[in-house]
């Protein structure tokens, strides 16, 4: 039983020092990933319309709430085939004020206010949301 306990004492000590400590930094940086994912998002879906990046930036279960409503990849694809061809001439530009995160395990939540402003001619409109994002970080292997 001793030798049990002793093998088993190694064994985890072993694994917890294979582990790699999460430090400050790592934390800063993963939150830092995931500002710029959203300034993507919005800058090659939202503002771009070019639904064939879904994929780069979504999840396959991806939904957004929205007005009331659950979109997922197909509906905001749908979406961007119609404002496409509605939007002639009308530029989006957005910005974030991103004021809350948290880190558990590979995924970190973040609150944010989205401000977009929609310019065409010599129009131009200011609109602002509250929202929240879910990050994964996944591991991808090789090419």
């Amino acid at each position: 039983m001793k030798h049990l306990l002793k093998v088993l004492f190694i064994f985890i000590l072993i694994l917890t020092s294979c582990q790699k400590k999460i430090t400050e930094t790592d934390v800063t940086a993963d939150f830092k990933a995931v500002e710029q994912v959203v300034q993507h998002v919005f800058d090659d879906i939202w503002s771009a319309k070019k639904a064939e990046l879904l994929t780069k930036y979504h999840t396959e279960d991806f939904i957004l709430l929205e007005h009331g409503e659950v979109w997922t990849n197909d509906t905001i694809a749908n979406w961007c085939e119609r404002a496409k061809k509605r939007d002639q001439g009308i530029k989006r530009i957005n910005s974030f004020d991103f004021f809350e995160a948290k880190r558990e395990g590979n995924r970190i939540w973040m609150a944010y206010h989205n401000y977009a402003t929609i310019k065409k001619d010599t129009l131009q409109r200011n609109l602002q949301w509250l929202e929240s994002i879910v990050a994964i970080k996944k591991i991808v292997f090789g090419n």
